[in-house]
Formats: C-alpha cells, structure tokens, sequence
C-alpha cells in the first residue's frame, strides 16, 4: 500500500536517514535511504500529489507531455519540500545543496510524457533518498503516475 504525504505535512523531524551505503551510479559516492516515521506509520519513500495549477498538456505524436508554467504557484511547495529533507541531512554531511528536483520541473521541457491523455489527480513524486558526491548532495526522486481507481481514503492508521 502506498500512503500520500501532502507537502505541508512534511515535518522535518518525522525524517530518517539510513548509514550510507555504496551508489550504484558511479557519478555519485554514496546513497542515503530515506524513511519517513511518525508515531502510527513508517514509510520507505514519500511519495507527493503533484498539484500543479498552471500547466498544459502537449500532444504530440501518440504521446501526451505534461508541461508546468514555471511560475506554477505549487513549484515554491515541492523546493520547500526538497529544502527541508536536505537542510535535514546535511547538518551530518555539510556538503553544497543541489536543488535537483526544483530545477528539473522548472528547466525541463516537459515534466512527463504519457501514452494516454492523463489525469493529473494521480500524478506523483516519489522521493527516496539522497545521493552525495565529493561535494554536494541532492535528493533522488523519479516522476510516478498512479492508474489506480481504489479509494482508500477511509482507512485510519
């Protein structure tokens, strides 16, 4: 089962850190696993609604692409989000913050490219832990979009 944080519910103390282990991608030293514990659940990622406002979406060919205005009000809450896990690590590590995910979504061309005209509601990020190079660290992330039509909104944890 997958639990959905809404970004400002994401409390900087609710953040574990996992003992670094070896990246698997040579360009990087090493990968810090991410959970997220509060007192009823603990998680293995967080995973946020992508709740852009000001977007378009672009056919071209067979596939959909999911373009973000770059002054998209939701943008400022997805660098918060990136500024809080980092600033959280790296009062251990103490290396230059590279503000990867805020960069992508702003500097892409598109954000994502569908096969089918998607509804965004399902639309997600998926954070999972930090890399750390030789002098900056950065959050590892990748774009999810969740077909599922379950509605689970009644569980209680």
């Amino acid at each position: 089962m997958e639990y959905i944080i809404t970004y400002d519910n994401i409390n900087e103390h609710n953040l574990v850190f996992k003992i670094p282990i070896k990246n698997q991608n040579e360009n990087y030293i090493n990968f810090y696993k991410i959970l997220y514990s509060t007192k009823n659940i603990t998680l293995k990622y967080i995973l946020v609604k992508l709740n852009f406002t000001s977007f378009t979406i672009k056919q071209e060919y067979h596939r959909y692409k999911v373009v973000v205005n770059e002054n998209d009000k939701f943008i400022k809450h997805i660098e918060n989000i990136e500024k809080k896990i980092l600033t959280s690590i790296n009062n251990t590590i103490n290396k230059k913050i590279v503000y990867n995910l805020t960069t992508d979504i702003q500097s892409k061309p598109y954000l994502y490219s569908f096969l089918q005209n998607p509804k965004l509601e399902h639309f997600y990020v998926k954070i999972s832990g930090v890399w750390e190079c030789e002098h900056c660290i950065g959050l590892v992330y990748k774009f999810n979009y969740n077909t599922s039509t379950e509605n689970l909104s009644n569980i209680i944890c």
